[in-house]
């Protein structure tokens, strides 16, 4: 791979935003990881992807993490950003090496992601837990449903109209579904038997409602694929930091603080804890999705009107 002075340097000024928004920016706590928090560079991460590639994207949010971390567990999870940076930047390319060989870019993130997904079940917490993946599924579905869809329509690089077409009504309509969403994960819906199982899928809903009243995606495939990739980057990295926090437990996490979280909750074990963080989870990384499209889609635009985005697509 060659490197221009100009991809070292987007490398390295992406790598110090990283670390300045992990150290300035207070995190969301991980529960069960008394100390431990999810930093807001996951949102920035698939962002570097797309802008300088699956390679060098990974490398700045690496090395965001790693000079930041102040212990086994904060260097592991640097890991979890730099996969949604190469997940992210093989969806939006066509394929690897030259670009035009056998293995096209969206086979790879998909053996990611599923060799993420893959990793959850040989857990024993995953397979007590066998529902949770349901948004990492969800990314993969996204995956293999557009193919090589997403890199062209990213190569295209514009929105219709050149301008966004802001839907209030639809935005209206996203927020009831997600405030919906939220009121049956309450404990006074857990009498009704079924508000437990609405309460993801009214997320996901509401979600795509508010991304698309936001950015009109009906008429930009552009935006459609920003988001997509953006999607299933910011999704890997949650899997990831699952996979993560599950083996740092009795090594970097004592188990007291995990059972202390679990007692205060009222939850029997960790498997049951994945459980109940699903409506959480599924707000949070619908959210991060948003912030990672809306940055995402300025930089880039701006980035190629200016002539300064050497990767190829």
């Amino acid at each position: 791979m060659k490197l221009s002075s100009l991809d070292v340097a987007f490398m390295a000024v992406f790598a110090a935003f990283s670390a300045v928004v992990i150290k300035v920016l207070p995190g969301i706590p991980i529960v069960g990881a008394t100390g431990a928090s999810i930093k807001f560079d996951a949102v920035l991460a698939p962002v570097y992807g797309m802008v300088i590639g699956p390679y060098l994207g990974f490398a700045a949010a690496l090395f965001g993490g790693l000079v930041t971390a102040g212990s086994p567990f904060d260097i592991l999870t640097s890991f979890s950003p730099a996969v949604s940076a190469l997940i992210a930047g093989f969806l939006t390319q066509k394929g690897i090496g030259n670009n035009e060989g056998r293995i096209k870019g969206w086979m790879v993130a998909a053996v990611v992601l599923g060799l993420l997904i893959l990793g959850w079940y040989l857990t024993a917490v995953g397979q007590q837990a066998p529902f949770y993946p349901i948004l990492h599924f969800a990314g993969l579905a996204f995956i293999l449903a557009a193919r090589g869809w997403t890199a062209k329509a990213f190569k295209v690089g514009k929105i219709e109209g050149e301008k966004w077409q802001v839907k209030p009504a639809h935005l209206l309509g996203g927020i009831v579904v997600l405030v919906l969403a939220y009121m049956f994960t309450r404990p006074y819906t857990q009498d009704v038997w079924i508000g437990s199982y609405l309460s993801l899928p009214l997320f996901l809903i509401g979600g795509i409602v508010v991304v698309y009243s936001l950015f009109g995606i009906g008429r930009s495939p552009f935006v459609l694929a920003v988001s997509v990739a953006s999607y299933c980057g910011i999704i890997a990295d949650h899997m990831l930091g699952n996979l993560v926090f599950l083996g740092s437990v009795n090594i970097f996490i004592p188990f007291s603080w995990v059972e202390d979280n679990l007692r205060t909750l009222g939850l029997p074990n960790i498997s049951a804890l994945f459980m109940y963080m699903i409506p959480i989870s599924a707000l949070e990384r619908i959210l991060f999705t948003i912030v990672a499209a809306i940055i995402g889609i300025g930089l880039i635009l701006a980035l190629r009107r200016a002539n300064l985005v050497t990767r190829k697509l």
